[in-house]
């Protein structure tokens, strides 16, 4: 804008006005540069609220199918602790002994070995 035109808007008080409109213009300008930054976030925002979602509910699924096993586990494991239990106890261990034909010992002798024993060469 030229100085004559600068000051005919001043005579006529159209320059206070055209100020004016400039200031607004740049503040709508500055508002929707604003609603678009505001705008980009939330559909940021949006995008990693959704694949957090979905990394959670996956994690979900993972930790229910790790509980179903850690239970099926914990149950073969009572049964082979049984199972043990059973195959140690003493009415199992005589049954077999038994039944290999095995016979009890009722009198055990020891050797013993005197001071005076010495090997010669």
């Amino acid at each position: 804008m030229t100085q004559k035109q600068k000051k005919h808007l001043q005579s006529s008080g159209k320059l206070s006005r055209f100020q004016n409109k400039t200031k607004i213009d740049k503040n709508r300008q500055y508002l929707a540069l604003l609603n678009k930054v505001i705008a980009i976030s939330c559909i940021v925002c949006g995008f990693y609220y959704m694949a957090s979602m979905n990394n959670i509910s996956i994690k979900g699924f993972v930790l229910k199918e790790l509980k179903t096993e850690l239970s099926l586990l914990e149950q073969v494991k009572e049964t082979a602790e049984l199972k043990v239990m059973e195959l140690e106890s003493y009415e199992h261990i005589s049954r077999r002994a038994s039944e290999l034909e095995m016979v009890k010992v009722d009198k055990i002798d020891y050797i013993t070995v005197t001071d005076t024993a010495v090997a010669v060469k």
